[in-house]
């Protein structure tokens, strides 16, 4: 090495120096370039990963936000019908509007199933879903226009009464056909429930049938009223409404330690809500569902005394006998 000249050192130091370069550009600067493009198109496919992404979480919070108008709608066609049909509840429901209308001498009530079509799919199969309906048949009675009327204890004529019953008796024995009673009631009232009763939901409750007869001098009005819900598996909504035929709103821990169901002749259990009343049947063709036991007793009397006169005991104008006075009834006991 000692022997070598300036210039071939020189070109020795440059050879030298090629070779570093060489083996740094192969060794180095060609790795890193390869590692660059490697990276640069990892870098490209991570930014069309996270285009494809931000895409989808756009796509996703539009189908959120339609997936919540979907729900909102079916919540509205699911609150659109009644939620739960219990026919205790509609029960009480439709008793309770016919009696603030004025209307309260009921006859009958009863209600049933209405079958309604199933839901077919167009591959034939049946939904789980389906419109439910029931439906309430109801009888009331008018006055006659005559009688006393008794509705529930009122007036009282029990044991229990704060006016003694022979004296109850005897004032409203002296008002058969006049004033108040003198007017027959439950037509115009009958109407009004039906009227309130078909306006308060119009979708899911509709009065189908209304007929009205005459028997024995009184009305007798009847209607058929249809309550529609729906029979759900996967309900959305909540119905948080409590409308009065669907919830109870009438009387709870009501006392029955004296018996409840059934109404006896004589009631003498004085732990029963009836004790002291008597329940008198009399002549299915004489028998007036809005009267006190004794006004119809009473009425039947006059009426069978009065003979051909009978219209001038109710009111009529006709050449008549003079009504013969007939004394109450016994009082209850």
């Amino acid at each position: 090495m000692n022997n070598l000249t300036a210039r071939e050192k020189g070109f020795l130091y440059v050879v030298t120096l090629l070779i570093i370069v060489v083996l740094a550009y192969f060794f180095g600067i060609r790795t890193l370039n390869k590692k660059y493009d490697e990276y640069k198109a990892e870098l490209q496919t991570l930014q069309e990963r996270k285009a494809y992404l931000d895409q989808l979480r756009e796509n996703n919070a539009s189908m959120a936000n339609e997936i919540e108008m979907l729900k909102a709608s079916c919540s509205e066609i699911e609150l659109s019908f009644i939620d739960k049909l219990e026919t205790e509840c509609i029960g009480q429901y439709v008793l309770k509007t016919f009696e603030d209308a004025g209307c309260p001498f009921l006859i009958s009530l009863s209600t049933a199933d209405v079958g309604m079509a199933a839901v077919t799919y167009p591959d034939g199969t049946t939904s789980p879903d389906g419109l439910v309906c029931t439906s309430v048949s109801v009888t009331y009675s008018s006055t006659d226009g005559y009688t006393v009327t008794q509705y529930n204890l009122n007036p009282d004529f029990t044991s229990k009464a704060t006016v003694p019953v022979e004296e109850t008796i005897s004032q409203l024995s002296e008002q058969m056909g006049q004033g108040e009673y003198a007017k027959r009631k439950g037509y115009d009232e009958f109407l009004k429930a039906l009227k309130k009763i078909n306006s308060e939901n119009p979708d899911c409750i509709k009065v189908s049938n209304i007929t009205v007869t005459e028997s024995n001098g009184v009305l007798v009005l009847s209607a058929t009223i249809n309550f529609y819900g729906t029979s759900l598996k996967n309900r959305i909504s909540v119905d948080e409404s409590h409308a009065a035929y669907t919830y109870w709103n009438g009387h709870t821990n009501v006392d029955t330690k004296g018996g409840f169901i059934g109404f006896p002749y004589v009631c003498d259990n004085k732990d029963s809500l009836w004790y002291g009343v008597q329940n008198r049947e009399l002549d299915a063709t004489k028998a007036k569902p809005f009267a006190a036991y004794w006004a119809n007793a009473l009425f039947a009397q006059q009426l069978e005394a009065a003979g051909d006169s009978y219209v001038r005991l109710i009111g009529f104008e006709a050449e008549a006998e003079p009504t013969p006075s007939v004394s109450p009834a016994p009082a209850a006991q």
